[in-house]
């Protein structure tokens, strides 16, 4: 048998793919899938508490982050109410178009009054690619600052309106620019993804483009994260270790964080307590 050149051979692969990539568009994946859930999913509460150095993890006393997530029946994200302290702070409320495009998120004070408005764009195959932010003048900052190590460094930022996205070809956001009113640069995130969809890396950029934060993952074999990483000016700034329980579907509903912050000037302000997060998931 003659075997073809190894040049043509990867010739030939390559055209294979594009064909096949045109034939076959890009699958776009629902909200439950992009949160790594299993099952038809209806909601989801998540509780993530910190536990004083010298407790358990059965303690219970101080919430760092909640959040209730409704979702459709095809696995859509139709409305979310972010917690402080166990009250509501941030109602938000989708509105989409062929049940499975966004166009729309408006963002409600408890007593009902609009914090913010968002408007989306997406290119030919469904990826968004714009947001638009319409702040009211009473507005509060939500999700993007509740977890994150570097939130202190974010919430100093020029106030965006705008959000740019490019995405990897399976639709996975790659980077996140966050624009200033003048379309100059507040702050970058950027992402890595392995081929099952597991986030491997995230990189905060100040505005002037220059590395700030990078958080770098692992995970089992069942995609569950078991390890991460955070530097800062490449020095390792935060180690953590991640354990869980799961439910029947197979979702975990406990994950403890066993967290090491490396204490230096660099880390100033870090929390160093350990985390419990409790997930209650209803299904359809």
């Amino acid at each position: 048998m003659i075997r073809p050149p190894l040049k043509h051979l990867a010739l030939v692969l390559s055209l294979a793919a594009l064909i096949i990539g045109s034939a076959f568009p890009a699958l776009k994946l629902n909200d439950v899938e992009k949160n790594r859930l299993k099952g038809n999913v209806k909601s989801m509460m998540e509780i993530k508490y910190a536990i004083p150095e010298d407790g358990d993890s059965n303690s219970r006393e101080k919430i760092v982050y909640q959040k209730f997530t409704v979702f459709d029946e095809n696995g859509y994200e139709t409305e979310s109410t972010l917690f402080k302290n166990g009250t509501e702070f941030l109602i938000s409320r989708l509105t989409y178009v062929n049940d499975s495009t966004p166009i729309e998120l408006n963002e409600y004070h408890p007593d009902g009054t609009l914090n913010l408005k968002v408007t989306y764009k997406y290119d030919d195959r469904g990826f968004r690619t714009e947001a638009g932010y319409e702040w009211a003048e009473n507005r509060q900052i939500g999700e993007i600052t509740d977890l994150s190590d570097y939130y202190y460094e974010i919430i100093q930022n020029d106030l965006f309106n705008k959000v740019h996205y490019k995405n990897e070809y399976r639709g996975y956001c790659i980077q996140e620019d966050y624009l200033k009113p003048d379309s100059s640069l507040s702050f970058r995130f950027t992402m890595k993804y392995d081929f099952r969809g597991n986030k491997l890396e995230s990189a905060y950029f100040h505005g002037n483009e220059r590395l700030s934060w990078i958080s770098k993952y692992k995970y089992d074999r069942y995609d569950n994260m078991i390890e991460s990483r955070v530097y800062k000016s490449n020095r390792i700034a935060v180690e953590s270790s991640y354990k869980y329980r799961f439910d029947l579907i197979g979702n975990w509903v406990y994950r403890y964080e066993n967290r090491k912050v490396y204490v230096n000037i660099l880390t100033a302000g870090l929390d160093r307590e350990n985390t419990v997060t409790e997930r209650q998931i209803e299904y359809y």
